[in-house]
């Protein structure tokens, strides 16, 4: 499996603004903005401070951080890959546009609507849609290699509509479970994608210093091992098992990283930021088979892998593409360390919040992750709304 290629093809792009040019810069702003937002709603929901029409507002909770803020992030990153693995065009102008909005319409109407059948269906059609955008040039390229993406995508579509099933009570499921499965296919993303990628980010990011180590199988190695738990785990009782294939895969994932290590790179903090996040795979993994025999409570693995792997990761690699991309030197600025460190004390702050549960603790941790996507938006979207500072296609 090759190495995700970041480089951007120099087709122009005319007839459309630059923002709609290519899928990151929207969902990477929206995205931003959509994610500090609706952790402000979901403080002023919990402390009783606003009555909105959710059917259960720790399943909105959690549906809105995967589908909403995960979703726009993964949706901004496979798009620009794509187009970049295939040399054709996935989403612009219009199309992109449309995707964008099917994105972003039922996140206010969720708000202010109580469940119902249309609601459930306009926020089903978003994956469909990024699924067609991603498989037409893949196929048409015959980039065979990358259609992995769209049965990932198919899974999250079905989590999202047995989530939206069991909310209108059509399926005998508590509406979390299909969420932990989809929470769990974005870190199965983030393996997959951080094994292609992060060892050539540490190498190019440290001028080669540090050569990270490993084989060309690596991540469909990860892969397999990170399927074989999610599925033993969501669909059989015993718990040992569950237990130890959560050990073992975290046990492959921090062999994975220590093959990647290097003093230099601790110096760099757009490298230091995606290899803490990678790190915290591992934390998660090892949390979620500690919770099996109750040593740990559940909601601990649940926020390690939302905030610490899901949280880091995104900040630290929204800020990287957004800098490669719009022809600007790869230079971490105050606001970018700034946004590192507000999620690095949102990660803090939720687990310490997961084992000593206060209101403080819970106020403190969300503001934090706010403060760290507003950090990114401050910074980027100025960037996302201008050409590349290169002179190239956007």
């Amino acid at each position: 499996m090759s190495l995700i290629q970041l480089q951007e093809p120099t087709t122009q792009n005319p007839g459309h603004s630059v923002f709609f040019s290519i899928a990151f810069r929207p969902f990477f702003a929206a995205g931003s903005l959509v994610g500090a937002t609706l952790m402000m709603v979901w403080v002023l929901i919990y402390r009783g401070q606003i009555q909105l029409p959710l059917a259960n507002m720790f399943s909105w909770h959690a549906h809105e951080m995967i589908y909403a803020y995960g979703m726009a992030i993964v949706a901004g990153f496979l798009l620009t890959a794509v187009r970049n693995w295939t040399g054709q065009d996935t989403a612009r102008g219009p199309l992109l546009i449309a995707l964008l909005i099917v994105w972003l319409l039922p996140r206010p109407l969720a708000l202010i609507l109580p469940p119902s059948l249309y609601l459930s269906l306009l926020d089903l059609a978003f994956i469909p849609c990024l699924a067609i955008c991603l498989a037409a040039p893949i196929i048409k390229s015959r980039n065979w290699r990358n259609l992995l993406f769209i049965p990932i995508l198919i899974a999250f579509f079905l989590c999202n509509l047995f989530y939206h099933l069991a909310i209108h009570q059509q399926i005998a499921i508590n509406p979390s479970q299909p969420l932990l499965f989809a929470l769990e296919l974005l870190l199965m993303l983030i393996t997959i994608i951080g094994a292609r990628v992060l060892p050539m980010f540490t190498r190019n990011g440290t001028q080669g210093a540090v050569e990270p180590k490993g084989f060309a199988q690596q991540p469909l190695w990860l892969l397999a091992a990170g399927l074989s738990q999610l599925l033993f785990s969501a669909f059989f009782d015993a718990l040992l098992p569950k237990a130890l294939l959560a050990l073992a895969f975290a046990t492959l994932i921090l062999y994975s990283w220590w093959g990647w290590q290097g003093k230099a790179l601790w110096r760099n903090p757009m490298l230091w930021v995606l290899h803490i996040a990678y790190f915290g795979l591992a934390i998660t993994y090892l949390l979620k088979a500690a919770s099996y025999f109750s040593l740990l409570p559940v909601s601990l693995w649940i926020h390690s892998a939302g905030v610490l792997c899901v949280g880091l990761m995104t900040v630290g690699f929204m800020g990287r593409v957004s800098l490669g991309h719009s022809g600007r030197p790869l230079h971490c600025s105050r606001l970018m360390l700034a946004s590192y460190i507000f999620m690095l004390l949102a990660v803090v702050l939720r687990l310490a919040a997961g084992l000593y549960p206060t209101l403080p603790l819970w106020d403190s941790a969300a503001l934090c992750w706010s403060l760290a996507l507003l950090c990114f938006a401050i910074e980027f979207i100025p960037y996302l709304l201008s050409p590349r500072a290169d002179g190239k296609s956007p």
